[in-house]
């Protein structure tokens, strides 16, 4: 399969208790990433906990926080529905822009990218972000059925990507490769909220794979966490030593979708 053999992939050290995940620290390791690309047969939600598919936006300005919350929701909605087959979803966060540090000092309200293996949130915390993500009263309902979390990202910035992200096979992970975290964010009112997130440490075991040369038109979904199964997607973004110099840097947006399951 064709990729990058000699990758360096930001991973977390150990580290006791539950430390903050903002603290802990990284190293980086040796890895390949395979072209997704490269295989025909695709990927599914359901086995690997990730997908590239199509899915063209109406979205003009990636920087229009209008059209983000907006348009840009509803069609990261309506692509979970026709992937998943969900009855009902709900938007965890407004979209995040993250543009990668060879931007310097980068757009006001941006982030940087998401560097170190790492999961959107552990499982004991989903509760507590679904009760913030639904009308008062709803909740408890929702969370007897089966729910899941699914993270829709895409590159706006096209190709090629000097920090393009890996997505690591869920069913290549062990429970001793977690390392359980707080987070604490501030929040687009200004309040803060924490949680509990993972962190990823290195494994041999892995299998990692990245998409070359991702397009506007393209976008990964990947399973955050799922109350049917146990098994998350760790992701992080790495340097592509094969980006020719003076590459763009890469921007991207990401938003997290919760899914709600008649069944």
């Amino acid at each position: 399969m064709s990729g990058l053999p000699e990758v360096r992939l930001p991973y977390f050290t150990p580290a006791p208790g539950r430390p903050d995940f903002s603290r802990l620290p990284m190293a980086e390791h040796p890895v390949s990433v395979s072209d997704m690309r490269s295989r025909p047969s695709g990927f599914s939600l359901d086995r690997e906990g990730f997908t590239l598919v199509e899915a063209p936006t109406a979205v003009r300005d990636f920087y229009d926080a209008g059209e983000l919350t907006g348009r840009y929701c509803d069609e990261a909605r309506a692509l979970v529905r026709s992937l998943t087959g969900c009855s009902a979803t709900a938007v965890m966060n407004a979209p995040l822009i993250r543009v990668a540090s060879a931007a310097g000092d980068r757009p006001a309200g941006t982030a940087p990218t998401g560097d170190g293996a790492h999961a959107d949130l552990a499982a004991v915390s989903a509760g507590y972000l679904l009760r913030r993500s639904v009308p008062a009263g709803e909740a408890d309902e929702l969370l007897r059925r089966r729910h899941a979390l699914f993270n829709v990202w895409r590159t706006f910035s096209g190709p090629p990507q000097d920090m393009p992200l890996a997505l690591c096979d869920s069913r290549s992970v062990a429970p001793e490769d977690r390392q359980v975290c707080s987070i604490t964010l501030e929040t687009s009112a200004g309040s803060t909220m924490s949680w509990d997130n993972v962190a990823y440490l290195p494994s041999p075991r892995h299998e990692w794979w990245y998409c070359r040369d991702m397009r506007r038109e393209e976008a990964f979904v990947f399973r955050s966490f799922d109350s049917a199964r146990e098994a998350q997607v760790p992701h992080t973004a790495f340097r592509d030593p094969s980006c020719p110099p003076g590459t763009p840097p890469r921007a991207s947006v990401e938003v997290r979708v919760f899914a709600f399951f008649d069944r």
